[in-house]
């Protein structure tokens, strides 16, 4: 086996780097999983702000590690240069550098130096490493349950952020609908949204619940309103008329379904204001026309590759992709919530938002978030089989815009 654990002289040594240390250096290190280690890791990533190349490095050296090193009486250590790192992420030197000493304070990694500061692994004819220098996976197997931990945590802090936001946008659209339907006595409520909407004070917990109190405040006042209206107060009595000849023009009028009288007073409810909400936009009183539910989304969403949706349906992507929607919390039941889900996808797969915008400029939304669903459920059923996701992802964006994609080839492989 390795001599005893150390840090080379050369490093600029912190409080993390100190802490990954010690745990490295203890021998009761827990038998796990490579397979469990690198779900944790990659679900804690984004919570742990690893991302970019950061990711794509914690991404490689899950690859490189070997499955049996994990056991009880072996260490995992993956002995790989920084330059050969930099090779494989198009980066420099002094980037991988700072992106290894990033994954080390967060518990990760430690520094597994050897006295001339190569990494190397001499193993024994049963596969054992007899000594082994490099980047060890130990800190990872004993913080295995606090990144599960925090995983969860974040996982749930997202969907929560996520259900304040819908209460913003469904609250917003209501008092729209209210200020189109029942007159300017209601623009009050929307100068207060709005007036939230441009402040930055605030988290969006706090304005979620803010907005939502207003929308309680109009309907309170559209209550008031109706109430109002239907008050007998001030009516005449007026004794009722029997007309015993029927006359033709009664005949004529009980074949109209509704006189003008009642067409020009019809007062919308709130059913109608919830209907009409889904239609409008929050900053202003007009409308835009849905697109039709019979529109496909290759219709709406393709840009240049409009045919690489050819043979792919939301019902295909939700039976194709159990595990991300496992992992996640949602269900694909329709392209909204796929297009919904895409920034936790993102960050699932390491990838940069600026990478994702770029994939939507050029094959539109709904494309761009099916790729993102693919690419996610084959890293968590075997992560070993995509050593960069995000380069993965890019790949298929680039097949896309060659019109070489076979992105239903790809949902049946993983269906069956």
């Amino acid at each position: 086996m390795s001599s005893p654990h150390q840090i080379a002289s050369f490093r600029k040594v912190s409080a993390g780097v100190l802490a990954s240390a010690h745990l490295a250096a203890q021998d009761d290190r827990p038998a796990v999983l490579k397979k469990d280690v690198s779900l944790v890791l990659k679900r804690v990533a984004p919570a742990l702000g690893i991302d970019g190349t950061a990711y794509h490095v914690l991404d490689i050296l899950l690859g490189l590690v070997q499955g049996d090193d994990f056991k009880a009486g072996r260490r995992p250590v993956v002995a790989i240069s920084n330059q050969r790192l930099a090779d494989y992420t198009r980066k420099t030197t002094r980037t991988v550098t700072r992106c290894l000493k990033k994954l080390v304070e967060a518990g990760i990694l430690a520094y597994r130096d050897s006295p001339t500061g190569r990494r190397f692994v001499y193993r024994g004819r049963a596969g054992e490493a007899e000594q082994a220098y490099g980047l060890d996976f130990t800190p990872a197997c004993f913080n295995l349950e606090a990144f599960k931990q925090q995983a969860d945590a974040f996982q749930r802090r997202l969907k929560a952020e996520q259900e304040a936001k819908r209460t913003i946008t469904r609250c917003s659209r209501a008092v729209v609908d209210m200020v189109a339907a029942f007159g300017s006595e209601f623009e009050i409520f929307l100068t207060r949204i709005k007036v939230l909407h441009e402040g930055v004070d605030g988290d969006v917990f706090e304005r979620a619940g803010r907005i939502e109190q207003i929308y309680l405040d109009a309907v309170a006042a559209q209550q008031a309103l109706n109430e109002t209206e239907m008050s007998s107060a001030g009516d005449i009595d007026v004794s009722p008329i029997s007309i015993t000849t029927p006359t033709v023009s009664l005949k004529r009028n009980q074949k109209r379904p509704c006189s003008n009288e009642q067409e020009t007073q019809f007062t919308p409810d709130n059913g109608y204001a919830v209907e009409m909400a889904l239609e409008r936009e929050p900053g202003g009183a007009a409308s835009r026309k849905q697109p039709p539910k019979r529109q496909t989304a290759k219709a709406a969403g393709a840009k240049s590759g409009e045919t690489n949706l050819d043979g792919v349906s939301i019902g295909l992507i939700k039976s194709a992709c159990s595990n991300v929607q496992d992992e996640l919390g949602l269900s694909f039941s329709n392209w909204a919530m796929l297009c919904i889900a895409a920034d936790q996808l993102r960050m699932l797969i390491g990838l940069s938002p600026a990478g994702y915008q770029n994939a939507v400029e050029r094959q539109g939304r709904y494309l761009a978030a099916a790729c993102l669903a693919v690419v996610a459920e084959k890293a968590l059923r075997d992560p070993e089989q995509i050593t960069s996701p995000g380069g993965y992802f890019r790949a298929m964006i680039d097949r896309a815009a060659d019109g070489k994609l076979n992105l239903h080839k790809s949902l049946h492989g993983l269906v069956s």
